[in-house]
């Protein structure tokens, strides 16, 4: 079991809270000049440095042109800016009200953006595939009790990655990446042994702390099935 640090464990005792009243009504975001609406209980992604770090990231890629997937995409910050940029953008999430988000915000900035409603890779046909895909993933080792759970809880046996990492050999097209946000306070060492049991490569692209806490970002690569 991971030992937080005392400081940690009291911020996050006051950030969890905060951050539940404050995503309790709809937020306004900008992001260069992409305008977002952040609806009631969707992943707000200026609340979270994960979310401008992949952010940055789709700056810095060459993406014009390519296949780009935003998984788990709240309101859809990752795939409207990939749009932006000249890719061509998907986006998907398990919630019903996190795909009206990103339809909305996609409208509202002018672009076209795929949005699919699927649980990971599940409901995706397996014609899908992407250069890069982007996630922003649950930690929480618990079963999600509500809709809005599911952008924080992976599973007690860490299905969420179980199941993102078998099937994304199906996924991602040739020389495809996964780049994938991750914290010091989840347990990264049991997310990167599944991905190593599914055959998934990996490298730690990026570090960045804010407060009491560390964040990555890992890219991953996988062989496509023979």
């Amino acid at each position: 079991m991971l030992k937080k640090e005392p400081v940690r464990v009291v911020l996050e005792s006051l950030a969890h809270p905060l951050y539940k009243l404050y995503s309790g009504s709809l937020r306004n975001w900008e992001y260069f000049d992409m305008k977002l609406g952040v609806h009631p209980g969707i992943f707000h992604p200026g609340w979270f440095v994960t979310s401008v770090m992949l952010l940055e990231t789709i700056e810095a890629m060459n993406v014009k042109g390519k296949t780009v997937l935003e998984m788990g995409c709240g309101a859809g910050a990752l795939a409207c800016r990939a749009a932006q940029l000249g890719a061509e953008s998907f986006a998907s999430d398990i919630t019903n009200s996190a795909c009206k988000n990103t339809e909305e915000n996609a409208l509202k900035n002018g672009l076209d953006v795929r949005v699919i409603q699927s649980d990971l890779f599940d409901q995706m046909e397996q014609s899908f595939q992407f250069d890069f895909i982007f996630v922003n993933p649950p930690f929480i080792p618990r079963y999600p009790e509500s809709e809005d759970d599911f952008a924080f809880c992976c599973g007690e046996g860490y299905e969420y990655y179980i199941s993102l990492f078998d099937k994304l050999k199906y996924h991602l097209s040739e020389g495809g990446e996964l780049v994938m946000a991750l914290a010091k306070s989840c347990d990264i060492k049991k997310i990167l042994e599944i991905a190593d049991l599914e055959g998934a490569e990996f490298q730690r692209l990026s570090s960045k702390r804010k407060w009491s806490e560390t964040n990555y970002l890992y890219k991953f690569n996988i062989n496509s099935p023979e």
